[in-house]
């Protein structure tokens, strides 16, 4: 019997959840699109010139047809919520609150990645070089020979004991660095957070962009925030986007992986951005700790000029699309 009430219990708890989900009026589109697998960029040794070779996406790809009605995109949660709940009622008593959770989570995550789509930088194929590329990297900066790109490993690397403030971007030209920046400050869980953003030149040798996670006591002075310790850091992933040729077509360069950090980066070899950043478009995806931290992450970056839209594609420049925990931002032009 005491197996049966904590049940019922458990079942009471996701339905109660998944209807203030259903509150929330969350949008799903009703098709996801497909990125067609072709052939990545080709490095020649002879020359030392990097090549691409890019996939053919049209934006197109990323947005709602016409035909399809912002009301048929509506979402009837209640009713899924009703299922889940008569589907609970018939599983065996074994299955436990967690597994309940999970099973809402999934649902949540479903909803988001219909409103939002990832851009998908093209497969590169690496030339057959014999180089333990760990061992080559140098003050933590890496080479991911699968994409193509340079990274910064922010699990172990030493600024992250320098933590960030507003006088580093100030001094970035004197190290010949120029890039576009968006800080994002709110408080969350008894701690004021920044979420910075940049995107441009660092150097003379590479163009690329970072996302970063920083925390400090409420009411501190200053600008200086201290790098997110691990218990603060954020799911996020990130696609470099590029208008290399000037034409106006935007193509992704390079992905970072879904995973957890406190810095997000990826840098690839070029040389553009020194006068113009708005050939660079910074598309990201960030999972808060839960959906009150990522609606106080929103409010704020809305108030940097950032759009909310119920649906995003890799052409609404300048917005941002909230469901639950989940944020997907397209960035490109304004700078702080």
């Amino acid at each position: 019997m005491k197996n049966k009430t904590a049940t019922i219990a458990a079942v009471a708890v996701v339905a109660a959840i998944i209807a203030v989900v259903a509150v929330l009026g969350i949008k799903m589109a009703n098709s996801s699109p497909s990125v067609e697998p072709v052939e990545g960029s080709v490095y020649n040794e002879k020359t030392t010139e990097r090549t691409h070779t890019y996939p053919v996406i049209s934006e197109s790809r990323f947005e709602v047809p016409s035909s399809v009605s912002t009301s048929s995109m509506q979402v009837d949660i209640s009713e899924t919520a009703a299922q889940t709940v008569a589907q609970s009622a018939t599983q065996p008593e074994s299955t436990t609150l967690t597994e309940k959770v999970t099973q809402l989570t999934t649902l949540i995550n479903k909803a988001f990645s219909e409103v939002f789509k990832m851009p998908q930088a093209p497969k590169y194929i690496p030339p057959d070089i014999d180089v333990n590329f760990d061992s080559a990297s140098i003050a933590s900066y890496m080479y991911d020979p699968d994409g193509n790109y340079y990274y910064t490993n922010d699990k172990d690397c030493w600024q992250s004991n320098f933590g960030f403030n507003e006088g580093y971007d100030s001094m970035a030209p004197v190290t010949m660095m120029y890039y576009d920046t968006v800080r994002t400050k709110f408080v969350y869980g008894g701690k004021e957070w920044l979420i910075q953003m940049w995107k441009g030149q660092y150097g003379y040798a590479f163009v690329g962009g970072e996302v970063g996670v920083y925390t400090r006591k409420v009411g501190a002075g200053g600008t200086h925030f201290n790098c997110a310790k691990q218990e603060d850091w954020l799911k996020m992933e990130m696609c470099f986007m590029w208008d290399e040729n000037g034409t106006g077509e935007y193509r992704p360069v390079f992905n970072r992986d879904y995973t957890e950090y406190w810095w997000c980066t990826g840098f690839v070899v070029g040389f553009d951005g020194a006068t113009n950043r708005h050939q660079f478009r910074l598309v990201t995806h960030i999972t808060f700790k839960d959906e009150e931290m990522a609606t106080a992450f929103c409010e704020a970056f809305e108030a940097n000029g950032f759009k909310r839209v119920s649906s995003l594609n890799s052409s609404n420049l300048d917005s941002f699309v909230q469901v639950g925990a989940d944020v997907g931002i397209v960035w490109q032009n304004i700078d702080q």
